[in-house]
């Protein structure tokens, strides 16, 4: 279905090329693959797909995202046109573009992994009730996350899977607001049980002035598609584990999210208040 809706005229001979290309990628290219393939960050992105009549490096259908991993000749003033008008055209079909050079994917993976699921989020923004990040910084951002008025959820587990717990803090007050478990399970499902319990909370108290925080982007991409993808393996003993999922799930189908969700920057704001400090 994807293919023929970005297709060109001239597929055959760009299958050619993605297919080359494919084959032998280069030390970035296979870098961010290993970090994106088999849907490491939610969704599933292709390798050189054909968009049009241009080829992307990595692209996601689902939220029109483009990845683009630049050598150094794209520096080059008349490559830089070429690239600047490849993005306008990937534009126009609704696609946005992330560019990377080959230096920053290879030197700090961490970070281009970081900048690309951001990038998830704010697409996901548009569309879902989960607020941006608030500006970077440390002490003053994170008092100012506070000052906002909301809870912080956070969970813990034992091995993995484990004994699996969760909580939710007051970030105003420092109280514990409430807390589950431990049960069986792993520490994204606690996650994402969390932020739905949350949720349901702050629906039943008719709580509308407060945001939720959480530190997983996992539990949130799970939040926003409604459905928590755990691998944990279904058996008689987690079997109550799967059932408060399917409560949870079934909660977000029936109800609509009107709370924000934001991830916290830990890398700003240190460990998020909730967390049970046992790292």
């Amino acid at each position: 279905m994807y293919i023929y809706e970005t297709g060109s005229e001239n597929y055959d001979l760009l299958k050619e090329f993605a297919e080359h290309n494919r084959k032998y990628p280069t030390e970035a290219e296979r870098v961010l693959w290993s970090l994106i393939r088999n849907k490491n960050i939610g969704d599933k992105f292709r390798r050189q797909h054909i968009i049009g009549n241009y080829i992307a490096d990595f692209a996601n259908l689902h939220y029109h995202l483009v990845i683009e991993i630049d050598g150094g000749y794209h520096l080059e003033d008349s490559q830089f046109v070429k690239d600047e008008y490849r993005t306008e055209k990937l534009a126009e079909r609704g696609f946005d573009v992330i560019r990377f050079s080959n230096e920053e994917v290879i030197g700090n993976p961490e970070r281009t992994l970081s900048i690309i699921k951001q990038k998830i989020m704010e697409i996901e923004s548009k569309t879902n009730n989960v607020a941006p990040l608030p500006s970077e910084g440390t002490g003053e951002a994170r008092s100012g996350a506070a000052a906002r008025g909301g809870w912080a959820v956070d969970a813990a587990c034992s091995g993995n899977p484990g004994p699996m717990e969760y909580q939710a803090i007051d970030l105003q007050t420092g109280a514990q607001v409430f807390h589950f478990g431990p049960i069986k399970g792993t520490n994204n499902i606690g996650e994402f049980l969390a932020i739905v319990h949350a949720l349901a909370l702050m629906e039943k108290q008719g709580i509308t002035d407060k945001v939720i925080y959480s530190d997983s982007y996992n539990a949130i991409l799970w939040v926003q598609k409604k459905q928590c993808k755990t691998k944990l393996e279904h058996t008689p003993e987690t079997e109550p584990t799967y059932q408060i999922i399917r409560r949870a799930e079934t909660w977000l189908r029936t109800h609509p999210v009107r709370t924000p969700i934001i991830k916290w920057d830990t890398q700003n704001w240190g460990e998020i208040p909730a967390d049970f400090g046992r790292k």
